[in-house]
């Protein structure tokens, strides 16, 4: 039953749109409803007493079944066509002169014929039905005309002319609605279908032009950290071989050499910062960076990971206090999160002068941890806020001309968005320097939740 069902579907009958064309599920469509027409005429001819027209419905049934057949299983429609428009034309010809000429509803017909011509024949081959069609009706009539003794009325009274009329008209008309209902639903569904191809190549298109702009920025990023390796690492290591040479072949008093060991040590940390910056940064744009999240005891690897920044900061005579908050487990990667916090203490330390101050604090409500780095240094113009986050070849010197290209803030960004968190930078009101915040969610504590 189920099988039944789905042949006599609308696309088991007719054909799939996917498989067939508009054109051959149009014909199909005729051929069927033809079938069944025919098939009707035969037995109400036959009971009107029109019983060689209802020898011709018999055939006319046969013939469409076998168009149908020709075209929907054997695929070949433009012989099923052509074969519908030669008989089409001949067999109503013959019927012409058997069912009262133009006293019966032949021209009715005839029109019909070529409304089915005119859908299903390719356009190529409409100029020769259409004066197929043409001749034989004109023909038809001139003969008529001058012979009316050959054409004689096969109607038993009028009633039965009337009732053939309507019947006629019936038919056609439920052809001409069915094909024209048929061509207009396959036109929307034609246009609703190239409609969403146009969607799809759009969404698509809008996807490569997003893929091209990223592309253009990485090879933009990546001709700029070309740009860095070449000049800003070269250049320190120039100083350092230049420092170690008059080390080597000059005799110094104690304080010049304590002063080169001192800049060759600055120079050293640069080069070194640098280098661990470029490569954390390449290897997370070449390879994707991996991306462990644990929970993270935020104030006692801030003690334990920035003993390096102290000594730094002792150095310069700035006083690094940390401000922090005991038992807070964030969600993080704890490799990612010491970088971060590094460079951000770095930064902060490079553009404070001597006897400055660095401050890392902490700060949580229901859901984050927001960790702060604060410092009294230069603070950073307003014409270069916009573009901290971003990779810029254009060098950057600290108060003791500490030197740097902003990669650490692009490394910084990027490691904690990987981390699900955020990082800004914050002017600080009334007073020197700067302040860098980055949030991360608590551990265990899902977005959206409280505790």
């Amino acid at each position: 039953m189920a099988s039944l069902q789905s042949w006599l579907s609308a696309n088991q009958i007719i054909g799939n749109p996917k498989k067939f064309s508009l054109e051959e599920r149009i014909f199909n469509t005729f051929c069927s409803i033809a079938v069944v027409a025919f098939f009707i005429e035969i037995f109400f001819n036959y009971y009107i007493g029109l019983k060689y027209v209802a020898m011709v419905c018999a055939f006319g049934t046969v013939f469409a079944a076998s168009l149908y057949y020709l075209s929907r299983v054997k695929r070949n429609a433009k012989l099923a066509t052509r074969s519908l428009g030669i008989a089409a034309n001949f067999t109503f010809l013959f019927n012409y002169f058997l069912n009262s000429g133009i006293a019966g509803p032949n021209l009715l017909l005839f029109c019909l014929v070529l409304l089915i011509t005119i859908v299903v024949v390719p356009k190529n081959e409409l100029a020769f039905w259409i004066t197929l069609n043409l001749v034989t009706v004109f023909g038809v009539l001139a003969f008529e005309y001058l012979r009316p003794d050959v054409i004689k009325s096969a109607y038993l009274d009028e009633l039965s002319r009337v009732i053939d009329f309507g019947v006629t008209y019936g038919v056609a008309a439920l052809l001409i609605c069915l094909s024209i209902s048929f061509i207009r639903n396959n036109y929307d569904r034609e246009r609703q279908v190239v409609n969403e191809k146009n969607a799809e190549i759009e969404a698509q298109s809008f996807r490569i032009l997003q893929q091209n702009k990223e592309l253009e920025k990485l090879n933009s990023e990546k001709a700029k950290l070309f740009s860095i390796v070449a000049h800003d690492i070269r250049s320190p290591l120039s100083s350092i071989l230049g420092y170690l040479e008059v080390l080597a072949e000059t005799e110094l008093s104690e304080l010049e050499n304590e002063q080169i060991k001192q800049k060759l040590l600055q120079a050293t940390k640069d080069t070194s910062e640098m280098l661990s910056n470029v490569l954390a940064w390449s290897k997370s744009q070449m390879d994707g960076a991996r991306v462990e999240i644990v929970g993270v005891d935020v104030a006692k690897e801030l003690e334990r990971g920035l003993s390096l920044e102290r000594n730094i900061a002792s150095r310069k005579h700035i006083a690094l206090t940390l401000e922090l908050i005991d038992g807070v487990t964030i969600a993080a990667d704890l490799n990612m999160f010491q970088i971060v916090m590094r460079n951000l203490v770095n930064n902060a330390i490079k553009f404070t002068p001597d006897g400055g101050k660095v401050t890392v604090s902490m700060e949580r409500n229901h859901e984050n941890c927001f960790i702060k780095v604060r410092d009294n240094g230069t603070g950073i113009p307003e014409h270069e806020q916009e573009s901290l986050f971003k990779l810029r070849a254009l060098s950057t010197f600290g108060t003791n001309n500490e030197k740097g290209v902003g990669l650490g803030l692009l490394l910084c960004k990027e490691f904690t968005e990987l981390q699900d968190g955020k990082i800004w930078f914050e002017a600080n009101k009334n007073r020197p320097g700067s302040t860098f915040v980055v949030s991360f969610n608590l551990y265990g504590i899902s977005k959206g939740s409280e505790i």
